[in-house]
């Protein structure tokens, strides 16, 4: 009987033991966890800071912005503290802005209705949904300046389905000023943007466009009338909506400490000579 309640006790002894240290390697690994998204974070913010930087000092550098200038190129886990940050930096000029849709007071913008549809025919969307978003915003954003908030709101629209936005989010914004008619960067938009400006943008002059400007980005909309088939009548018809400077970004930023990764994307506004974080998510 001794015995066997010696061995009893000592089985006891053993669990209790087994469950302190599971419990405080629980504990440890939720306190070391913790730290590792603190810090992560923290890196994270670093790598936006550091990109906001990168914006004003070229806002002071740079009468143009192009694909080709610091901002553009992607730094990739950049060593900071006891981790990293990749940080990427892309141009909301370059973007169809779909607020433009409807006027601050209301009133519906055929050409930005016109040039919506080209954008979603473009990435083999339905055309006509268009005319539906912008009737949509009319009817339902009344209080809110006739505006959409953050572009997922799409989804709200009647038929315009996740498949759909899929395919267009990369390609819209509501950050730009809808106020400046010309918020779209003839410099770093893609060739979907570039097609949804005018039916008279055929695919030659696209190609044309796009490797006139890697070697000469253009410092003025009239230079654009250096491209072969490019002329005044071709240039009236989109020159209404573009720009060679932007004021708009976002920083998409990814932070690893350890195991851990925490990412984040800041949209910043450098207008006025100084930078400014607009809208803030983590993802």
């Amino acid at each position: 009987m001794a015995l066997l309640l010696t061995i009893l006790i000592v089985t006891l002894l053993s669990m209790l033991i087994i469950d302190i240290n599971s419990r405080s390697y629980l504990a440890y690994a939720r306190a070391r966890n913790s730290v590792n998204s603190l810090n992560a974070y923290y890196i994270m913010r670093t790598g936006v800071s550091a990109a906001m930087g990168f914006l004003e000092m070229d806002a002071k550098e740079s009468t143009v912005d192009t694909l080709s200038e610091n901002w553009a190129q992607e730094i990739k886990q950049f060593p900071v503290g006891e981790g990293t940050v990749s940080v990427q930096i892309m141009d909301e000029a370059s973007k169809f802005n779909i607020n433009t849709l409807v006027s601050a007071q209301g009133t519906i913008n055929d050409k930005a209705v016109e040039r919506l549809g080209r954008l979603l025919k473009v990435l083999d969307n339905e055309e006509g949904l268009s005319e539906r978003v912008a009737e949509w915003l009319q009817r339902n954003r009344d209080g809110l300046s006739y505006t959409f908030r953050d572009i997922s709101e799409l989804l709200l629209v009647p038929d315009f389905t996740l498949e759909t936005f899929k395919k267009i989010e990369k390609y819209i914004t509501v950050y730009t000023d809808r106020k400046n008619e010309r918020n779209i960067n003839i410099n770093t938009l893609g060739s979907e943007v570039l097609s949804s400006l005018s039916p008279m943008l055929t695919e030659t002059l696209i190609v044309s466009i796009m490797d006139y400007r890697k070697e000469n980005p253009f410092k003025d909309i009239g230079e654009l009338k250096k491209v072969q088939g490019i002329d005044d009548v071709v240039l009236a018809k989109f020159s209404d909506v573009i720009d060679v400077k932007s004021s708009v970004f976002s920083v998409h930023a990814e932070a690893k400490a350890s195991e851990t990764v925490r990412r984040g994307v800041a949209v910043v506004n450098r207008g006025g000579g100084k930078v400014r974080i607009v809208a803030w998510k983590e993802e």
